[in-house]
């Protein structure tokens, strides 16, 4: 992730090279509404959702919003024959176990859940980099159900806040109260590295959701794609 105010954006551009990225906005911050530099660069617009953020409470074992119980996922078989299965991760009860994304091929089945289609090369060079091995700090996460995947998340800790990132549920079991599991994995890997702040930005059909589970609406945000992807 880079910061770059309007000033700034040619040499983020090289420092990005080729890599695939989203480009933010901000119109309500002048340092950071880059929309007009963005646009003349033959950037497109791709959407615009609103920032939401929760402040985790006190105690790290009080109770929270995101559901009634906060309790270890059973271990359940991998979900493909002969891979290794994620690490069980910390989730409000309910239907889907959640683990850890911990290597290469449970990653790649990751990026299938999140982008509904085969993984890119260059996308799963930079997840990889950021999201496996010991110093990681983007935190992958798939739900199962009954040997399958059904959902994927992620979570990326900077110093005291946690990004709840990428919580995609398949469409055929969605409404069962699966993605308050992945933002719930997602906030338990926050507070267990010492973030007292989660954020995100929420899709129309997200919305509802998080804001059950205590989040707050902040300021929106506009998202651009670079030229030629």
């Amino acid at each position: 992730m880079l910061r770059a105010t309007a000033g700034r954006i040619d040499d983020a551009l090289d420092a990005l090279t080729d890599l695939p990225a989203l480009w933010h906005s901000w119109p309500h911050r002048p340092a950071w509404n880059i929309e007009d530099e963005l646009t003349a660069r033959g950037f497109v617009f791709e959407e615009e959702e609103p920032l939401m953020t929760l402040r985790f409470p006190p105690a790290k074992n009080a109770q929270t919003d995101i559901g009634p119980a906060v309790a270890p996922a059973p271990a359940r078989a991998a979900a493909v024959a002969g891979k290794k299965a994620p690490h069980p991760l910390e989730s409000p009860l309910g239907p889907a176990s959640i683990r850890l994304v911990d290597g290469e091929e449970a990653l790649l089945a990751w990026e299938e859940l999140w982008t509904g289609s085969a993984s890119d090369p260059a996308v799963h060079a930079a997840l990889a980099a950021a999201g496996l091995g010991t110093h990681r700090v983007a935190h992958h996460f798939v739900a199962e159900v009954d040997g399958s995947l059904v959902g994927c998340g992620a979570a990326v800790v900077a110093r005291a806040t946690v990004a709840v990132e990428h919580i995609v549920t398949a469409a055929t079991h969605r409404r069962r109260g699966i993605g308050a599991q992945l933002t719930g994995a997602a906030l338990a890997i926050g507070r267990d590295h010492g973030a007292t702040t989660a954020i995100l930005t929420a899709s129309p059909d997200g919305a509802a959701l998080y804001h059950r589970l205590g989040f707050v609406d902040r300021e929106p945000v506009r998202r651009f794609v670079a030229p030629g992807r």
